[in-house]
């Protein structure tokens, strides 16, 4: 029987904890039940960094995402509705501390790899569980019973990078399998956004993981224009993905190209984008305090992760928000010998960079999810470096 100690108590307790926020986070009712196991990990995890001795880390990241709240903080003394940014503050405060604990935590490659494949697993349960309680005698979006489809086509998008990264990286080629399964479930939540996150995450880590070879590039472009055409052929052939999101696609598109479009959503949220425009003119430095475009605006977000900062925090907001991750995006570029931990930067690489192309999309400064996984990309280069200082000291042995 294997021993219990307190390492296995925190892993099981991340791997909950993480799942919790696929099927938990966006249902009505049930996210108390993920910040319980939010704190059952932070201080079984702060137990173990006060039994062990360990020096606390306070990194940029969590510098930065500490200046950015205070900016949020102090929006609420000019803000429409003082209640709705403190609201908002003890939010980013909860998800602070889960950051804090993170990058006190992950110290080691072992404990990365045990979170990739935690996030990893838990996409494949969130797949399961749509295809067995959603009703495919109705063709709709599915995903609804865990909450918003985009939020969960986003989340199970995550699982697949990391999931190509453990086929392409530790040649764990039998996760094929589970990769199969995570792709058609990412096209049954109708979300272009997840979609789109998933094309772009998956060219751009392959060509940076192929960069230093001009023929494999070429026939990576090449494999990437058959996977295209194939997905192409997936998303507009195939009646049940054409009517879930093949329509949506050719939407987008229609508006991307100037035509006129019918739906709703795509039109409000341009219209969204267009008075949050001009709502950031009037007030450019400070904004008009966090989560605030609501009351500008009928009532609603602006779907818009660009806008709701600028129109809430101002360009201050903005930059202190986003300038800390061009400098993990940075740091996640530095060379490394290991092969698998450069496959990991360039995993961790594509997911922010591609949420950040995506920014006009979706609102996402306070997304759980993401901000953890900025917690730990910030990590990797602790961990490369000393990766690169072992390997060295090997040499000299």
């Amino acid at each position: 029987m294997k021993k219990i100690t307190l390492s296995n108590i925190i892993n099981g307790l991340l791997f909950l904890y993480i799942l919790s926020i696929y099927i938990f986070t966006y249902r009505e009712g049930y996210n108390t039940l993920s910040n319980a196991l939010a704190f059952l990990v932070v201080a079984s995890i702060w137990i173990e960094v006060m039994l062990t001795r360990k020096k606390v880390r306070f990194n940029s990241i969590l510098l930065f995402q500490i200046l950015f709240i205070v900016a949020c903080l102090i929006t609420a003394f000019y803000a429409i509705s003082q209640y709705t940014v403190t609201s908002k503050v003890k939010t980013l405060l909860l998800i602070f501390l889960v950051m804090l604990t993170l990058v006190n935590y992950i110290d080691t490659f072992e404990k990365l790899r045990k979170v990739i494949f935690y996030f990893v697993i838990a996409g494949f349960f969130t797949s399961i569980y749509i295809l067995v309680t959603s009703d495919f005698s109705v063709i709709t979006r599915y995903g609804s019973q865990l909450g918003n489809q985009n939020a969960i086509g986003m989340n199970i998008g995550i699982s697949s990078i990391f999931c190509f990264y453990i086929i392409l990286g530790e040649k764990k080629y039998l996760y094929s399998l589970l990769y199969i399964l995570l792709i058609p479930c990412i096209l049954l939540t109708g979300s272009r956004k997840a979609l789109i996150f998933v094309i772009l995450s998956l060219i751009t880590m392959l060509l940076l993981y192929n960069k230093d070879s001009l023929s494999k590039i070429v026939k990576l472009l090449f494999a990437s224009t058959c996977v295209l055409i194939g997905l192409y052929y997936f998303i507009f052939e195939i009646p049940i993905f054409y009517q879930i999101v093949g329509i949506r696609v050719e939407n987008m598109i229609k508006l991307l190209t100037g035509e006129s479009v019918k739906e709703a959503s795509l039109n409000n949220r341009l219209l969204m984008t267009r008075y949050g425009v001009e709502f950031f003119k009037k007030r450019p430095v400070f904004g008009y305090g966090i989560d605030n475009y609501r009351y500008l605006y009928g009532g609603t977000y602006s779907h818009n992760n660009f806008i709701e900062l600028l129109v809430g925090t101002g360009v201050i907001g903005f930059m202190l928000y986003y300038i800390p991750q061009v400098v993990v995006m940075r740091d996640l570029l530095m060379k490394s010998k290991n092969k698998m931990i450069a496959l990991v930067c360039y995993s961790f690489f594509t997911i922010i960079a591609s949420y950040f192309i995506l920014s006009p999309t979706l609102v996402y400064y306070d997304s759980k999810h993401y901000n953890f996984l900025l917690a730990i990309a910030s990590t990797v280069k602790l961990i490369n470096i000393r990766n690169a200082n072992l390997i060295n000291g090997e040499k000299n042995v």
